[in-house]
């Protein structure tokens, strides 16, 4: 499979520690981006330069959701409209030194790691994830979600009777619908930690399993639970349950009869 964070039309930076922090909305990441950029934009293309001024932006960062995931202040826009993200120290950013030894992993890390996601993605989905998505932060989150993903897809083939594949998304009003679910990712409740799937972040900083107690809220467990679960739909989370629910429904109920017209 192609790497999942340089695709043609989407990008990620997850690895990086793109989402790993409290104030994770899309406004404030894409400042933390373009700031990042604009700070090394005139710094010289030499490995000392580039570690004092790495350590300058770690510096301002936040503290992170997840001790074991790192936050690399090297990750920023590679392009001055803020389409595609990437890393500023990689030889196709800096025009040829390789300057990725002065984020927090080594250039050789960075170069053979692969998310998990590749070994569980076929190209087909991988391909409908960037597609749908469009913009690297619903990519980020969606493509690194593998059951999120998964589900929504065969939740939304159920509705229509049919397998969802790429040739689907050329029709834009169903590529609208599906974007429409998948976003569910990113429209979480103010200070939700739903972004990070079936996980939340423990005391220690530690991956917590999410898992939604359906006795305690008095009710059945949802036929859109993985969607749910994935999505944040707990109490500690702050997000409704049943409004969640709701809302899944109807945009399933959206993805149907947009694929119905098309």
């Amino acid at each position: 499979m192609r790497p999942l964070c340089q695709r043609e039309g989407a990008s990620c930076g997850a690895c990086c520690g793109l989402y790993n922090r409290r104030g994770h909305s899309r406004a404030a990441l894409e400042a933390a981006l373009r700031r990042r950029a604009e700070a090394l934009d005139g710094v010289p293309r030499t490995l000392p330069a580039f570690r004092a001024a790495s350590a300058r932006l770690a510096a301002e960062e936040p503290p992170p959701l997840f001790a074991s995931v790192r936050v690399c202040p090297l990750l920023g826009f590679l392009d001055e409209e803020g389409g595609r993200l990437g890393c500023l120290a990689h030889p196709a950013a800096t025009g040829g030194p390789d300057l990725r030894d002065a984020g927090v992993y080594d250039a050789r890390t960075c170069e053979s790691f692969m998310c998990p996601s590749h070994a569980w993605l076929s190209e087909e989905e991988a391909e409908l994830a960037a597609l749908a998505c469009g913009g690297a932060h619903l990519y980020g989150l969606v493509v690194t979600d593998v059951p999120f993903l998964r589900t929504a897809l065969a939740a939304v083939g159920e509705g229509v009777a049919a397998r969802v594949e790429l040739r689907h998304l050329s029709r834009p009003p169903f590529r609208r619908a599906l974007r429409s679910l998948l976003a569910l990712k990113e429209e979480l409740a103010p200070g939700s930690d739903g972004l990070y799937g079936a996980f939340r972040p423990g005391a220690a900083g530690e991956a917590v399993p999410r898992e939604i107690d359906y006795q305690a809220l008095r009710r059945e467990r949802s036929p859109w639970d993985v969607i749910l679960t994935c999505a944040g739909a707990d109490p500690r989370s702050g997000n409704d349950v049943d409004a969640l629910e709701a809302e899944v429904r109807r945009r399933l109920d959206a993805c149907r009869r947009a694929f119905e017209v098309g």
